[in-house]
């Protein structure tokens, strides 16, 4: 079991909630360059040839808010104070020389986990080394680690965040979302920077590096289909389980429908959205245009597959509907809890202590770990938090603590 409270356990790319008061600069065009062409890629293959071992500053855009079928629809490469902008959807662009002169060198992310897993699922990249400015936020106890923060207060630049939930996918890229993705690497290097030196200051340097670390080795492979699991939403142990019923065929067929016409699921219907419409059709509701109201009516394709999905989990015998997922509050151990909550109690002062997020230090999931060793074995030592997934910092400080 690998226990981290550093990386989301479902990636997304990190969204920056800042607002600043002061427009963004204007980024001098002359300060990249898009490289939509084999040959503008070559020469940026020539470039990081003439600087071996420079470190990268990397970043991607995708289109997941827009399309079902997430890509990554451009890469923003920076080093030596130019950034490259490269469009992976281009025409006869091979990026295999590119990818395989990252793989080696010494790559500035922030927020690495969603960009990594994004690379490996496209092109099959691995990084072999990677300074995460987020991490090193957290790891500081920033109150804000978003990268426009992070710029704002440490470099006094404002980055302009208003291309964020663009698609990525359309063509051709305009020229102020060119500026706002150059931005983001532009001044990575700087930050990076400053983020080490206080890292050092702190004695926390090697925790930063155990963490990118562990990002490197973590799967960065998607996770198979999980027909048991993956329709439970929020809100689904709240449910009975001829609601779970209907639940489970009207997330099945929003996900076929939101395959079909590449768009992501909650642009056909929010998962809050389903689980009301669950508990419609267990009460009897069988109008689809009830069951998932639009502004526009319901598709009359899709209106046919709610039909039938809600039709399927009326046919289902008692025996056939979905249980409660165990591990739920009510499944609670009063024991393993109350051992939880005073192991919470004293990560909160240790936190305050240290100046981190109490969630940085131990999330949940590490707490319930350590309250079990404690009720198994009557101690908490480093070495079994270890042996359990934990961090080497992390359990030192909290066996110590």
């Amino acid at each position: 079991m690998l226990v981290s409270a550093l990386s989301p356990m479902e990636p997304t790319k990190p969204q920056d909630q800042t607002r600043a008061s002061l427009a963004p600069p204007r980024v001098d065009p002359d300060a990249f360059t898009l490289a939509d062409r084999p040959e503008s890629v070559t020469s940026l293959v020539a470039a990081l040839d003439s600087r071996p071992g420079a470190e990268v500053a990397l970043d991607t855009e995708a289109d997941s808010l827009h399309h079902y079928f997430e890509k990554a629809c451009l890469l923003q490469l920076a080093f030596d104070g130019r950034a490259w902008l490269v469009d992976p959807l281009a025409p006869a662009v091979d990026l295999a020389p590119l990818l395989s002169r990252l793989s080696d060198r010494p790559l500035l992310l922030h927020g690495a986990d969603y960009d990594l897993r994004l690379l490996k699922r496209g092109f099959g990249f691995s990084a072999a080394r990677v300074f995460d400015t987020m991490i090193a936020a957290q790891l500081l106890g920033e109150p804000q680690i978003g990268l426009a923060a992070l710029a704002a207060k440490r470099l006094g630049v404002v980055l302009d965040k208003s291309s964020q939930r663009a698609d990525w996918s359309e063509r051709p890229i305009p020229d102020h979302r060119a500026a706002y993705a150059a931005a983001d690497v532009l001044h990575l290097a700087a930050l990076a920077a400053s983020l080490r030196a206080d890292l050092e200051a702190a004695g926390r340097l090697a925790w930063h590096a155990e963490e990118c670390e562990r990002l490197l080795l973590s799967p960065m492979e998607p996770a198979p289909p999980d027909p048991e699991n993956d329709w439970r939403v929020k809100g689904t142990n709240a449910l009975s389980d001829r609601e779970r019923a209907f639940l489970r065929e009207l997330w099945s067929a929003r996900e076929a429908r939101a395959r079909e016409i590449d768009r992501p699921p909650f642009r056909v219907a929010t998962n809050e959205r389903l689980v009301e419409a669950a508990r419609l059709a267990a009460a009897g509701e069988r109008d689809p245009a009830r069951l998932i109201p639009s502004a526009r009516g319901l598709p009359p394709a899709f209106a046919r597959a709610v039909e039938s999905a809600v039709a399927r989990a009326e046919a289902l015998a008692p025996a056939d509907w979905p249980r409660r997922k165990s591990g739920s509050v009510r499944d609670a151990d009063p024991a393993l809890e109350a051992e939880v909550r005073r192991l919470k109690d004293r990560r909160d002062a240790l936190a305050r202590r240290h100046a981190l997020d109490p969630g940085v230090l131990a999330p949940r999931a590490l707490l319930v770990v350590a309250a079990r060793l404690k009720l198994e074995t009557g101690s908490v030592t480093a070495e079994a938090l270890v042996a359990a997934g934990a961090s080497r910092w992390r359990a030192a400080l909290l066996a110590r603590g």
